[in-house]
């Protein structure tokens, strides 16, 4: 009979260190808790598989403490282009940047995964294991035993309090449990190929929508490239993945004549979505939980989501601030979004991918007309058909006034703002890691001060600043209102002076 107490022990285990368990390792230390990530690989991946990052993704980063860091290896601000023969359909080209960055950039995946583990490196409490493999686990009330098998053969068991699974689209764990992923998994195949010293400086993602032969190219960093081609019917693997045969479909869409390719595979895109994302004390996130089809870049960005959404709760589970039934509401939150963007990508991908000429046509057609309207344009242009990131169940306020409904569950905007040494800072910086609570300039300092003396404000490392002028224009609440902020910067509630004790005993 094992010895539970005598096992090696860690708040968390993360099956996986792909961006995903990267990512909620590095969250984890930001909340000064311990972690355990295993990766059966003996290395980090080599293969560029994720490409694009959004402003969401950047604004993660942020709240991990490496913007500087993943920016420092970005291809920034990019436009994308819908191309049909010599005709532009659509162009995006966002121009705001509510979240405090730009909406697409693109990245080198084994570099953004390497300033991700040289992250954890500020973190005492995080352990990073490779050529470790999971085996086997078994949960209870307490927690979780996980038993893992190392490269020298030998099977060791630890004990966690929560099991993160972020094992990828094969996941063990999802399997373990017999969670269904329903969705669709698309019928044609895509050549993907990553080429170096790319003599193209564009600055466009290219959408080729071609009934011939539908393609993408999209320009990375260190002047790297990704081309993708749609097989057609009878082609083989094989066959279209011969050198020259890659030159001569690169060539058709205007590329160079001699590519330095240093990948080429053939993919089949899926569009499916885990039934549930938790098993009692087991998580899922990633693509554990979600694949995405790549056309809105939003796959890699819904894992990064997963984490920051999770982490905090975990967070505020794990010091017995909030009950575990907080937990609860990742999957009610997370689940739905994740929807939303899948859907989201599914319509991109039907504007790419259709082979069929008439419907080709009638899309074209469209989009001429669309052109037409300066509103249209516009809203195209600035990215409006992508999801805004809002929750609308969950882990909220839903009971004040009708601007506490209007905004609970919405990210809050990150201007820069004028910190009290006079320099601008992005908003989240001042914020810090835990709750947030923003309030009326003219709000009475005494009246603050007792609040911030107040044990639960203290328990949610709730920061207290004044809603500025440049939030203000980005958000319709009056002077006399109060906005508090989750830590993942979600609006948890909006409320008056007299409504605030009772907005802050809701949480807990």
């Amino acid at each position: 009979m094992r010895n539970e107490a005598a096992l090696p022990h860690f708040s968390a285990i993360i099956v996986g260190a792909g961006p995903t368990g990267l990512a909620l390792g590095n969250l984890l230390g930001i909340y000064g808790l311990d972690a355990l990530i295993i990766e059966r690989n003996s290395t980090l991946s080599t293969f560029p598989k994720a490409i694009s990052l959004d402003d969401e993704g950047l604004r993660i980063c942020q709240a991990m403490g490496l913007a500087e860091a993943v920016q420092a290896n970005l291809l920034f601000n990019l436009e994308a282009h819908y191309i049909s023969g010599r005709r532009l359909l659509a162009r995006v080209a966002p121009l705001a940047q509510r979240n405090g960055y730009p909406l697409i950039s693109t990245f080198h995946q084994p570099t953004f995964e390497a300033t991700l583990l040289a992250g954890l490196k500020r973190f005492p409490k995080i352990s990073m294991q490779f050529d470790t493999r999971l085996e086997t686990f078994t949960q209870n009330g307490e927690g979780v035993i996980v038993e893992v098998r190392t490269a020298d053969g030998e099977s060791h068991q630890i004990s966690c309090a929560y099991l993160l699974a972020c094992d990828g689209a094969k996941s063990t764990v999802r399997t373990r449990f017999k969670i269904a992923m329903p969705g669709q998994t698309y019928p044609q195949r895509w050549l993907v190929v990553d080429s170096i010293n790319d003599p193209n400086p564009a600055m466009e993602i290219h959408f080729f929508c071609n009934p011939a032969r539908p393609a993408v190219t999209v320009p990375a960093p260190g002047q790297r490239r990704r081309w993708e081609f749609m097989l057609l019917p009878g082609e083989s693997e094989t066959e279209i993945t011969q050198p020259e045969r890659i030159h001569a479909l690169i060539q058709q869409v205007n590329g160079p004549a001699q590519p330095q390719i240093i990948r080429a595979a053939v993919y089949t895109f899926h569009a499916t979505l885990a039934q549930r994302f938790q098993q009692e004390r087991v998580f899922l996130l990633g693509d554990a939980a979600h694949l995405m089809p790549p056309f809105g870049g939003q796959g890699m960005n819904c894992g990064l989501r997963d984490a920051h959404n999770l982490v905090w709760k975990l967070w505020l589970v794990l010091q017995g601030v909030a009950s575990p039934t907080l937990l609860t509401s990742y999957t009610l939150e997370r689940q739905a979004h994740t929807r939303q963007m899948l859907d989201f990508s599914r319509f991109l991908g039907a504007i790419i991918m259709t082979t069929a000429r008439p419907i080709a046509s009638g899309r074209n057609a469209f989009f001429a007309l669309t052109n037409l309207l300066p509103a249209a344009r516009n809203y195209l242009s600035q990215a409006g058909i992508k999801p805004a990131p809002r929750y609308k169940h969950g882990f909220f306020a839903h009971n004040g006034g009708r601007t506490s409904r209007a905004l609970a569950g919405l990210m809050l905007p990150q201007p820069q703002i004028r910190a009290s040494n006079g320099q601008l800072t992005p908003l989240d910086d001042l914020l810090g890691p835990g709750f947030a609570l923003l309030h009326p300039e003219h709000a009475s300092a005494q009246a603050l001060a007792c609040l911030a003396q107040q044990p639960i404000w203290q328990l949610l490392q709730t920061r207290m600043l004044p809603i500025s002028s440049e939030l203000r224009a980005a958000l319709p609440v009056n002077e006399e209102q109060y906005i508090l902020v989750r830590p993942d910067r979600y609006i948890y509630g909006v409320c008056r002076n007299e409504e605030i004790a009772r907005l802050a005993e809701e949480i807990l």
